[in-house]
């Protein structure tokens, strides 16, 4: 399939397929379908009616700038569209857009078929890419009478599924989100019962820490109790040593005057002798 821009093959393909999808949607049940509709200051591809839904599609036979058609689907959600949807070529952009991506835009008997932003309910229940092409006419007949729906798997991308998916699929995210709210809650839980017991930790470690700087005072006020006593044993002992040496000088004189006065007492004696000797 030629997907050049401008091409005219391509215009025709584009033209045939908004006038079927015109057929298709008025057969399916909507009020009003048109082709090169306005709605606002836009002109969409096809516009059509039901009730109080008013949908836009986009038809495309090359790939869509994904910032453009973000924009373009803002703009017409703005100008009073409430559903709007791309048909495009099969590309990464089709999970990022309200898209189904055609097989082929030049299909005989205009058998169309979505093999890109089709969604099913998985084992699990969530929404995840169908493997399965749709036919764009039971597309068209499962949207206009709302028993097909886009929505968003995760935060940044979706696709269509049948309402009753939707539903399996919203029921298994909120299981999810109760099992992880549960969790949440038993961790909060687990939390504040490890911080009460961090805090009581601390009051005992604060306690110990207490008991240990009293116990330091104590140690070193008796380590300076016990260095005053050894300064003043230190220094009894350097008084003894000095009056042990004052005793023992003492002792000395004492013996060398003890040795004088038996000298002199001798000499006296001596004298005392020689002289009654002469007499």
């Amino acid at each position: 399939m030629c997907r050049r821009p401008g091409c005219a093959d391509c215009r025709w393909d584009e033209q045939r397929l908004k006038y079927w999808l015109r057929g298709r949607l008025l057969a399916a049940g909507a009020e009003e379908a048109h082709v090169d509709a306005t709605v606002g200051p836009l002109d969409p591809d096809v516009l059509w009616r039901l009730d109080d839904r008013v949908c836009a599609i986009q038809v495309t036979s090359v790939v869509p700038d994904l910032t453009h058609a973000r924009a373009r689907t803002a703009a017409l959600k703005a100008a009073g569209c409430t559903e709007v949807l791309w048909l495009c070529p099969p590309g990464w952009q089709t999970a990022h857009l309200p898209a189904l991506a055609v097989a082929d835009f030049a299909a005989e008997a205009c058998e169309y078929r979505a093999v890109g932003g089709q969604l099913s309910a998985g084992p699990g229940g969530l929404a995840t890419p169908s493997e399965t092409p749709w036919e764009v006419r039971d597309f068209i007949a499962g949207w206009v009478t709302g028993e097909l729906a886009y929505g968003y798997r995760d935060e940044h991308t979706g696709g269509w599924a049948t309402v009753t998916d939707w539903e399996r699929h919203t029921r298994t995210q909120a299981a999810v989100i109760a099992r992880q709210r549960r969790e949440l809650m038993n961790q909060r839980t687990a939390l504040a019962l490890a911080r009460k017991a961090t805090r009581e930790k601390a009051k005992q470690l604060m306690k110990a820490s207490h008991r240990l700087e009293r116990a330091e005072s104590a140690a070193q006020q008796h380590a300076d109790e016990l260095a005053l006593a050894q300064r003043r044993i230190a220094d009894h002992d350097r008084v003894d040593a000095t009056l042990r040496l004052t005793v023992r000088g003492q002792k000395q004189a004492l013996m060398h005057w003890q040795l004088i006065a038996w000298f002199a007492l001798m000499v006296i004696v001596t004298f005392l002798a020689s002289a009654f000797v002469v007499l």
